[in-house]
């Protein structure tokens, strides 16, 4: 258990390569999209009246899971490692 996240540990540490950085930055790019989302219900609920059906439950579903998403793809892309010591031995 203590070799893995050693590992894990160094590979966190180490630089990404560039297509994962890319990835770490979209990923991050989707989270602070969803963040912003997230507060448009709340906000409208109490600008719209409330003769208007309008239901925003789906706006903030979608909102948590571009969070999601984009938390879960920032950290498995930060993950991969260039590991050319490995390669030549």
């Amino acid at each position: 258990m203590n070799n893995f996240l050693n590992e894990l540990w160094n590979r966190w540490t180490e630089t990404s390569p560039k297509f994962f950085k890319k990835l770490i930055a979209f990923g991050a790019w989707l989270t602070a999209a969803g963040g912003g989302l997230i507060g448009i219900p709340a906000a409208l609920t109490a600008i719209i009246p409330k003769e208007v059906n309008f239901d925003l439950s789906l706006l903030g579903t979608i909102a948590s899971y571009m969070v999601l998403a984009g938390l879960i793809i920032s950290v498995v892309a930060k993950l991969p490692v260039n590991d050319t010591k490995k390669l030549e031995s």
